[in-house]
């Protein structure tokens, strides 16, 4: 045991918990932290030049490598700053462990400069929050920051950490922290009920969404969906949740629409897979639910199950596990006509599959010549162009939906796009901090240029790392994902049509010469004959570059 400053105490735990990143920016309740960090060269400071840029990058690196990261913020301005991005952790389940420096207790009484009540505003947006008032707290309460952070529903925590609290000795002797099994089994009930349930199911539903990549399920639903016949949908496509390209898998549905009132009227069971079940982004007075259709509910977070419906069977269990289970016990107990029904509905699926994949590749072909360039012709391109197991980030969201029905996305870490939260401008940062994550794979980012100026500050953060990231903005002049939304509440107009604070035109924004300016080499480019060049030479480098693509957006 020796006796050591809380500064060093902090450190010390990072390093036994495997940080490799600090995420962050600091600032005058940062200098102690940041000394005892310079001592500690294994662990390496990643700075960002806005709070948005750490915490996205934080979240990337969270999300590619499944362990939390480290963001270090700074006192109550710094976290403010953050919380669009901490906000998105916090609904998507994504582990991170946050400092933020707090002015020495001492002053508090006194109304610092840049004081705040960090454990108030973290309250909103974390799973646990906590301000150290004794050095000797550090351990227990660091340690227990990461714990945590993964156990199931994982998401952030935050720690404030007062300065004089960090210039305190305290007598220190790591132990290692505690090592928490949370791929919990089902209960047998739940699982009986579900076959039952399941028997009955002549036009069975699936959704999916983030809990599948979360519990590195997709294996297991790909195989669950297989041996029951299901058409499978998700709300918001975050994560590989499904494979885009499998016969049986129908693309993005939201079941509160008029859309998912016809794609469900048919159904008799619905099975939600790591997803809110029937949230509604709009009002819609329809549950979207068929009369009589059985719900089952699989989640590891208990939240979600029954939380707007009442479910007929609520699984809470480790999902990987629930899903393999339950498929082996069809695959055992089910009769013969149920297994030979289930391979006929899979059968027609994938015609409806096959007939939308059609209209697909005509739409694509009528749009290849068009200038400005057509959103699917540049992401035709993009498929030609990236290497074999290039990971995707999405943040532009008009194009979002074209993006994800035209790749090829089916490995289970090969797409990332902000989860249920959806604060935009995660692209850019989130894409660096995948490739932190796993250097070995190629990352694009492909982002909307409203996206995009939330964040522009990334190019400098990967220019300075060398995060090898193609950047690739679509610069349509207009938040068109407003007017997408507009379109929904008032009813149809013509996209192209101006309307108050949904323009970005005047002047129009040119990220090249911003991504310049900030070291990054960048080609801006308006006819399509010139996309597959341009874009296979960005991707082939070894370096960050950026593709600026002026695109007419299609809605």
């Amino acid at each position: 045991m020796e006796n050591i400053a809380g500064k060093e105490a902090l450190i010390r735990i990072l390093r036994e918990e495997g940080v490799q990143y600090v995420f962050g920016i600091p600032g005058a309740t940062e200098i102690l932290f940041m000394d005892a960090l310079e001592k500690v060269p294994e662990i390496k400071y990643i700075l960002g030049f806005n709070e948005i840029v750490c915490s996205g990058m934080a979240e990337g690196y969270a999300r590619a490598t499944g362990r939390p990261a480290f963001l270090n913020l700074h006192t109550g301005p710094g976290l403010a700053a953050a919380l669009p991005m901490i906000y998105n952790a916090m609904a998507g389940g994504v582990p991170l462990v946050i400092t933020a420096g707090q002015q020495d207790t001492r002053l508090l009484q006194y109304d610092p400069h840049l004081s705040g009540d960090i454990v108030g505003m973290g309250k909103l947006y974390t799973k646990w929050c906590t301000e150290i008032v004794h050095a000797e707290d550090i351990p227990t309460t660091m340690q227990r920051a990461f714990k945590m952070s993964v156990q199931p529903p994982a998401g952030p925590v935050l720690v404030s950490i007062p300065q004089n609290v960090l210039a305190q000795h305290l007598d220190f002797e790591y132990k290692p922290n505690t090592t928490v099994y949370t791929r919990i089994r089902p209960d047998r009930a739940a699982m009986d009920s579900a076959f039952k349930i399941l028997q009955t199911a002549n036009r069975p539903v699936i959704f999916v969404e983030s809990g599948v990549s979360r519990s590195a399920a997709l294996g297991e639903v790909v195989c669950f969906a297989e041996t029951i016949g299901a058409k499978v949908y998700q709300v918001w496509m975050s994560d590989v949740n499904f494979p885009v390209t499998h016969p049986q898998y129908l693309g993005d549905l939201d079941p509160n629409s008029p859309a998912g009132e016809e794609a469900l009227k048919d159904a008799d069971v619905i099975i939600g897979i790591g997803c809110p079940m029937f949230d509604q982004g709009f009002y819609y007075p329809k549950t979207g639910l068929p009369g009589g259709a059985k719900i089952i509910h699989i989640d590891d977070n208990p939240w979600e199950i029954g939380k707007n419906l009442p479910v007929d069977c609520g699984i809470q269990a480790d999902i990987r596990t629930a899903v393999g289970e339950l498929t082996e016990m069809i695959k055992n107990k089910a009769s013969p006509e149920y297994i030979k029904a289930a391979g006929r509905r899979a059968e027609k699926i994938s015609e409806e599959k096959s007939a939308a994949d059609a209209q697909m590749k005509k739409q694509i072909q009528e749009e290849k010549d068009r200038e400005p360039i057509a959103v699917s012709r540049l992401i035709k391109e993009i498929k030609e162009a990236m290497p074999q197991d290039t990971i995707i980030v999405d943040d532009c969201w008009s194009s979002s939906g074209l993006l994800r029905r035209i790749l090829d996305l089916t490995g289970q870490k090969q797409f990332y796009r902000a989860r249920r939260g959806g604060s935009i401008g995660w692209g850019l940062p989130g894409g660096a901090g995948v490739n932190l994550g796993m250097p070995d794979r190629k990352v694009v980012v492909v982002s909307g240029d409203g996206s995009a100026a939330w964040s522009m500050q990334s190019f400098w953060t990967a220019a300075r790392y060398r995060i090898p990231v193609t950047f690739i903005i679509t610069n349509n002049a207009t938040y068109r994902q407003v007017k997408l939304v507009r379109k929904t509440v008032l009813g149809d107009y013509p996209l192209s049509e101006k309307h108050d604070g949904m323009e970005l035109d005047e002047p129009v924004m040119d990220f090249c010469m911003l991504a310049r300016s900030m070291g990054i080499k960048s080609e801006k480019v308006t006819k399509p004959e010139d996309l597959a060049e341009t874009l296979k030479a960005a991707m082939d480098s070894d370096e960050p570059r950026l593709v600026e693509v002026f695109v007419e957006n299609q809605p």
